[in-house]
């Protein structure tokens, strides 16, 4: 004789899936969609750190862009992705820079 029964699983609300069972329909939130590699993207340098590698942002995210100068709006193709930081390369310039060195 056994000496634990098997127990018949019984519904639990909080181990169930409560959402299934709601009357109340879901929420759906709309994901931002990512930047992907090779996408291209159009930005303003607003910064220039001391690499001299132009810094941007683009839906919330840093951008770093090679050999970009201070003030100029320019295409840039996507090369990287790391967390927060996205590194592109400037495909086309769009307007020069303002600030005279």
């Amino acid at each position: 004789m056994a000496r634990h029964k098997a127990r018949k699983h019984r519904w639990n609300p909080y181990t169930s899936e409560v959402q299934r069972f709601s009357v109340y329909p879901r929420i759906r939130v709309p994901r931002e969609e990512g930047v992907r590699v090779g996408e291209t993207i159009t930005i303003s340098i607003r910064d220039v750190d001391e690499k001299g590698r132009g810094i941007a942002s683009y839906r919330g995210k840093t951008v770093i862009v090679y050999n970009a100068s201070l003030g100029s709006k320019v295409k840039a193709r996507v090369v990287k992705v790391v967390g927060d930081t996205i590194y592109a390369e400037i495909t086309e310039t769009l307007t020069d820079s303002d600030v005279e060195y």
